[in-house]
């Protein structure tokens, strides 16, 4: 240690206190001016740094963003943004048709199918009808006659049917159907909760009008509905559902009023079409079953599939879209050829009903005309299972048009 306190002020450690002297901190020059004065006067701070005169230590990454930097972010935003409305949109878009992907060239594939099942369709019927006027020019001059009056009064009927149900189906109101499953799963989605109530809204305004049109009110009206089986205690049961659908302070969310109108109103819809569907299937099976010949087969079809289609219409008071319409008319020409079709393949159905009765009827020990009554079993059989086939057949096409014309999708 320095003998002499003063040797302090002559080290490097400036403000050490030592023995008689408080410790001392270094001057700046322009000490007597304030830290504001200072400041202006020899430091000039750039952005980020501090009176110190050092910057702050901060990685690279969390720099200020540049111009640049902030339009890559602008750009990606907006396409997420994009992708998340094309999700969006793919959620809510109805395609009760059944067609899936192929929904993207659906209307050539259906105007194809349309064109090939009318052309298939009428080709047959025009072969078929031309042997029957053959058959029918061999026949005496009375059976020509009835022949001639029974096969106008049967294309009469086929005309008429087609030409009710062109006319009630250009009176009708488009069906867009509302997918409840999309609606829920878009408000899951945060940011594109402004668009799920957006669409939530509308799809409800939309099932309002349908509410209010939908025709209850007046007798003609109600004959109507329940020449397709909505009876009048089903009617009034719709009427009461109505009354409280349409008022919105019984419902707590839109999500209720959905599941309200799905399980009380259309269910009793859905309920009439089903009916009609199995309606028109008993009846095409009979005909179909006990029809002299294809000309027979064919008419029949399309009579029962119009005519069914006819009244899934009136029972939901909606028709499908262009190309639901399409693929439900290209349905109805295809099951009737096919009707037709069926005297090909039926006299292999008739063969092997024949062998089977034969054995059955050997085995149970009747040995005295089985061939007469396993011929008879057999034609029998085959007609039954033609006309069970084309049951089959018109079932399937109600439902999918059943399917179509629901207004809310389940």
């Amino acid at each position: 240690m320095p003998a002499n306190p003063a040797a302090w002020d002559d080290e490097d450690r400036i403000g050490v206190p030592v023995a008689g002297r408080a410790a001392t901190l270094p001057r700046p020059e322009n000490s007597g001016l304030t830290p504001a004065a200072r400041q202006d006067e020899h430091v000039e701070l750039r952005e980020g740094e501090t009176e110190l005169g050092r910057p702050p230590q901060v990685p690279s990454a969390l720099d200020l963003l540049s111009d640049a930097d902030r339009a890559t972010l602008r750009k990606l935003e907006d396409e997420q943004a994009a992708k998340e409305l094309a999700e969006a949109e793919m959620l809510l878009a109805a395609d009760p048709t059944g067609l899936g992907w192929l929904g993207w060239f659906g209307a050539p594939l259906v105007l194809a199918f349309f064109v090939g099942s009318v052309g298939l369709a009428g080709l047959f019927t025009f072969n078929q009808v031309l042997a029957l006027l053959a058959n029918l020019a061999a026949q005496p001059q009375w059976a020509q006659y009835v022949g001639y009056a029974g096969l106008g009064l049967f294309g009469a009927c086929i005309l008429y049917a087609f030409g009710r149900f062109a006319v009630l189906y250009a009176r009708l109101r488009r069906n867009r159907q509302v997918q409840v499953k999309g609606l829920e799963e878009l408000a899951r989605r945060t940011r594109l909760r402004w668009l799920a109530a957006a669409k939530t809204d509308e799809a409800r305004e939309q099932l309002e009008r349908y509410l209010r049109e939908y025709p209850l009110d007046t007798e003609k009206d109600r004959k109507a509905l329940a020449a397709v089986g909505l009876s009048d205690a089903v009617q009034v049961r719709l009427k009461v559902v109505r009354e409280q659908l349409m008022d919105p302070a019984k419902f707590a969310s839109s999500e209720q009023w959905f599941a309200r109108f799905r399980d009380e109103f259309q269910a009793e819809l859905d309920a009439a079409a089903e009916s009609r569907v199995k309606y028109w299937g008993s009846r095409i099976w009979v005909v179909t079953a006990v029809a002299p010949n294809a000309v027979v087969d064919t008419g029949a079809t399309l009579f029962y599939a119009v005519s069914m289609l006819t009244d899934l219409c009136r029972v939901y008071q909606l028709r499908a879209g262009k190309t639901g319409t399409g693929v439900l008319l290209s349905r109805v020409f295809f099951n009737a050829y096919l009707a037709g079709q069926g005297a090909e393949w039926e006299k292999v159905v008739e063969d092997q009903y024949d062998q089977l009765f034969h054995e059955a009827l050997n085995v149970v020990g009747v040995g005295v005309g089985t061939n007469l009554a396993g011929k008879v079993l057999g034609k029998v059989g085959a007609r039954a299972t033609t006309g069970y086939l084309n049951r089959v057949l018109l079932v399937r096409l109600g439902r999918y048009a059943a399917r179509l014309l629901r207004p809310v999708a389940r």
